[in-house]
């Protein structure tokens, strides 16, 4: 068969020229059946000219059976339209036979049929029906573009129809799953299901080959059933918190109590209640941007009411109360172990708060006020339990005997160290907290220390010593608290800067050094710098005076000036930055006139030794009075 006679009869179909054109292929099939020979007899180059001849026979056939199908479409459209005219102007006549509404019932129920039903549905697994769902559409979309949709008239738009039908199809199964109340998990399945994947795995994949017009597809579900089910997130966060998480919590108070034997610094708690809610958080921050932030808001919401500030006052009430017995290694550990759920509670808590916040400050503000009460006080309990065990300690600092004993500071700062070994348990940034109020604490009663006066310098080479002793030791702090990572290093300067003022002869020198002080330490207060003079034997009032007016004169100008330093006015008002304001002077010796001290205190020896009594406990006075050299 020559191929132009093939194009010849394939241009008659074209121009509808259908009668001659089918005669034509009668023709052609009828050479094609006398042509042909037993299989066996005939050459393979006859074999294949054959062959050839019924595809290209086939082709024209399925070409005619198009065009006779438009022509057919096309007359019965028009009789439709000719008798809608009619009706209108004569009432009355033979009503025509809508073969394009009965094409278009049949493609809506071949769509209906062929889709999985609602029993094929099980509860908790609505994603496998939706998958199933979603594959179904889009295979039989591309199988009617492929062989169906080009047998209709372009005017006819046949794709459309068929994505609306199974459109349709798809919306009706839904509304029949959504009659009924959904497991939570399946909730989230058709949320995302109907806001992300059909519009881009369905409809998205089929527009790829064949575009068609997405306005005018109705919603899949009403939006008062979206709205609903979108509700139903919301109200299952709110049943989490308020009753799953809540048995998690008692549970583990009651775990808290019995595990006291136990030394752990690490709970599940946190990790549980987020593990639990970030389910909830993920899958609807996937589904719509908007849902997300109401689920998310819902979490914080119940957060900020859940988080565990009264169960662990309740358990430190009790471990104080001595309920338990003395289990201190149990409840150093248990304490360091809630501190530590606190950091990723704040995580998670500033998470939530992202997603929208205009509306989350106060509940964000709500569960951090609750989460920095749990951390200030399980550091008040820390660092008030290693206070108990070095506080005998510092009461032998800054006396005699401490001049040429250096025991005291190191069993101090021996048992920091020992007790630290557990504390460096407590994660970040809680520890910092910690490390920081300890490190405050132990400066601040050396500063006790020095500020009750037990020794009055009265030579230059006692001063010198004394200093000596200061600088040290307040060299070993500072390398201590470097070497546990303190934050708070502004404090190392305070006993250097007091060695100095000790140990300096000249006026103008001490003057600079005091003013130098009191500028880092904006708390310092005369009676602070006159506690130190007299330490350092400066009995002379005048020579006091001059000092003493530097710290007057800064105090005038930070009143007259509060920015004034680098804001250095401000800064007294911050409870971070407070030390001297919290350390008493419990003795001042003004203006003492060293010499007829000690001519007193030898006479009133004198006198005691002739008159025997029998011997009493001392008195911290004559304990000071030994510390006078």
């Amino acid at each position: 068969m020559a191929a132009a006679r093939v194009l010849e009869i394939l241009q008659l179909v074209k121009k509808r020229d259908l009668l001659l054109a089918d005669s034509h292929i009668l023709e052609l099939e009828q050479e094609c059946s006398e042509s042909s020979e037993p299989e066996d007899a005939a050459s393979p180059g006859v074999k294949d000219g054959g062959r050839r001849k019924a595809k290209d026979v086939e082709l024209l056939y399925e070409e005619l059976q198009k065009e006779l199908w438009a022509v057919v479409l096309q007359q019965e459209e028009q009789v439709d339209k000719d008798w809608a005219q009619s009706a209108a102007a004569a009432p009355g006549g033979p009503r025509p036979r809508r073969l394009k509404q009965r094409w278009r019932e049949a493609v809506e129920e071949a769509a209906d049929g062929s889709l999985p039903q609602k029993a094929e549905f099980t509860a908790g697994e609505l994603d496998r029906y939706l998958d199933r769902l979603r594959a179904r559409v889009v295979d039989d979309l591309g199988a009617a573009k492929r062989n169906v949709v080009s047998i209709y008239p372009e005017d006819f738009q046949p794709f459309q129809e068929y994505v609306q039908s199974y459109h349709q199809a798809v919306a009706r199964r839904l509304g029949a799953i959504t009659d009924n109340q959904l497991e939570i998990t399946d909730i989230y399945s058709l949320l995302d299901w109907l806001h992300n994947i059909y519009n881009r795995d369905v409809l998205g994949t089929v527009c790829i080959t064949s575009p068609f017009s997405r306005d005018r597809l109705c919603p899949l579900l009403p939006l008062e059933t979206v709205g609903r089910l979108e509700l139903d997130c919301l109200n299952s966060v709110r049943t989490k918190v308020t009753t799953e998480l809540s048995q998690v919590l008692d549970e583990e108070e009651k775990r808290w109590m019995e595990t006291l034997h136990i030394e752990e610094y690490q709970i599940t708690l946190a990790k549980t209640v987020i593990q639990r809610l970030q389910v909830d958080l993920e899958r609807s921050a996937s589904i719509n941007r908007s849902l997300g932030s109401r689920v998310a808001q819902c979490s914080l919401n119940g957060l900020a009411d859940f988080l565990f500030q009264r169960k662990v006052e309740m358990f430190h009430e009790a471990m104080q109360s001595g309920m338990f017995g003395d289990n201190e290694d149990g409840y150093v550990s248990k304490t360091i172990a809630l501190v530590n759920c606190c950091p990723p509670f704040r995580g998670f808590v500033q998470r939530c708060a992202q997603c929208d916040p205009s509306v989350s400050e106060d509940s964000l503000r709500r569960a951090n006020k609750a989460l920095d009460h749990i951390v200030q006080q399980g550091v008040r309990v820390l660092s008030e339990r290693l206070y108990l065990h070095i506080r005998p300690f510092f009461e032998r600092l800054v006396k005699r005997k401490w001049l040429s004993n250096t025991e005291p500071y190191e069993q101090i700062e021996a048992l920091i160290k020992e007790y630290f070994k557990k504390y460096l348990r407590m994660d970040s940034p809680p520890y910092q907290l910690l490390v920081a109020e300890v490190h405050r604490r132990v400066v601040m009663e050396y500063l006790r220390s020095v500020m009750r006066g037990r020794i009055i310098c009265t030579s230059m080479k006692m001063r010198k010593r004394m200093a000596g002793r200061l600088r040290d030791e307040g060299r070993q702090i500072k390398v201590l608290f470097k070497d546990l990572e303190s934050p708070s290093s502004w404090l190392d300067s305070a006993l250097s800067h007091i060695s100095e003022i000790i140990q300096l002869e000249d006026v103008p020198s001490i003057q600079m050094e005091v003013g130098v002080l009191v500028r880092e330490f904006p708390d310092v207060r005369k009676k602070h710098v006159s506690a130190i003079l007299n330490i350092r034997g400066t009995t002379r009032q005048a020579e006091r005076q001059e000092i003493l007016n530097i710290v007057k004169d800064i105090e005038s100008s930070e009143v007259s000036s509060p920015s004034a330093a680098g804001g250095v006015g401000s800064a007294r008002l911050t409870r971070d930055r407070a030390l001297f304001s919290e350390v008493p002077v419990t003795s001042e010796v003004h203006c003492l006139n060293v010499g007829l001290s000690r001519i007193a205190l030898t006479a009133s020896s004198c006198f005691t030794s002739l008159r025997p009594r029998p011997r009493k406990a001392r008195t911290p006075v004559q304990e000071n009075a030994d510390d006078v050299l």
